[in-house]
C-alpha cells in the first residue's frame, strides 16, 4: 500500500503507542467467547472469563468486495453521531494536516489479497489514536470477509516496564512499514512521559537502551532491571 507522506509520518509517531496497548488489552481482557457491539447505545462487550463493557467509538470497516477502507462517517447507515466523535476528530486532523486518507470518505487498499485491508485498517487506527488521544482499539470480522475498527474508551495504560517495551520495540516494527525508527523511539518516549536522551530511556523498573544503524533503524535493544 501506497501512503502519504502525512500518514508516513502518523504511523511513524503512533505505532510502538499502539502496539503497547494492544498487548495491554490482550493481558487484560484474556481469551473471550464472543463480541458485540451496539452503535446505538455506544456500547462494545465482551463474554467469557473476563467480561467488560466499553464506550465505544466506530473508526470505519474494511471490505473485501470494494476492496477498501470505508470511514464511520462515509457510511450511509448514517450512526449516531456520538459514536463517530473519534472518527470525525480524525478527519479534522487529516484535513489540517493534508492527510488525504484521513479525509478521503473510501480510502481503496488495492490487489494484496486480505492482508492489505488489514493493514490499511491498522494504518489508519494508529492515525485515529494520534488524533482522538484514544488509544485501545478493538477490530473483528462482521460477515463477508468485512472488518470493523474501533477505539475503546476508558481503559488505561499501566507504568511501561523493560520486559514490556523490549516486547513492543521488538514487535511493533514487524506489524507495518516504519521508516524513521529513532523518530518513533523519540514520539513514543514523549506521549508516555519517558525520560530519553536519544540512546536509553528510564522505565519504571530499570532502564532500556536502543542502539540505531548508520540508518536511523534499530539494531539492538538492552534492558537493565532497577535491583540488579
Amino acid at each position: 500500500m501506497t501512503r502519504s507522506r502525512g500518514l508516513d509520518a502518523l504511523i511513524t509517531d503512533g505505532v510502538f503507542l499502539a502496539h503497547e496497548a494492544q498487548l495491554a488489552m490482550a493481558d487484560r481482557l484474556g481469551d473471550h467467547d464472543h463480541w458485540d457491539v451496539d452503535l446505538a447505545a455506544g456500547e462494545f462487550r465482551i463474554t467469557g472469563p473476563q467480561p467488560a463493557t466499553f464506550p465505544v467509538q466506530l473508526l470505519g470497516s474494511a471490505a473485501p468486495g470494494p476492496r477498501s477502507w470505508l470511514w464511520g462517517w462515509g457510511n450511509p447507515t448514517q450512526f449516531a453521531p456520538q459514536v463517530l466523535t473519534a472518527a470525525l476528530t480524525t478527519r479534522a486532523f487529516g484535513e489540517q494536516h493534508d492527510v488525504p486518507e484521513l479525509v478521503q470518505a473510501e480510502v481503496p487498499f488495492g490487489d494484496g489479497g486480505p492482508e492489505a485491508g488489514y493493514e490499511l485498517g491498522w494504518s489508519l487506527s494508529i492515525a485515529a489514536r494520534l488524533a482522538s488521544g484514544t488509544w485501545f482499539s478493538y477490530s473483528g470480522e462482521v460477515g463477508g470477509g468485512t472488518r470493523v475498527w474501533m477505539l475503546l474508551e476508558g481503559m488505561l495504560f499501566d507504568p511501561p516496564s523493560v520486559p514490556r517495551m523490549l516486547r513492543v520495540f521488538g514487535e511493533a516494527l514487524q506489524t507495518i512499514e516504519v521508516n524513521d525508527h529513532r523518530r518513533a523511539v523519540g514520539t513514543w518516549a514523549q506521549l508516555r512521559g519517558v525520560p530519553w536522551d536519544g540512546r536509553t530511556m528510564t522505565l519504571s523498573d530499570g532502564s532500556l537502551s536502543v542502539d540505531f544503524d548508520d540508518q536511523g533503524r534499530i539494531r539492538d535493544l538492552r534492558g537493565s532491571s532497577a535491583r540488579a
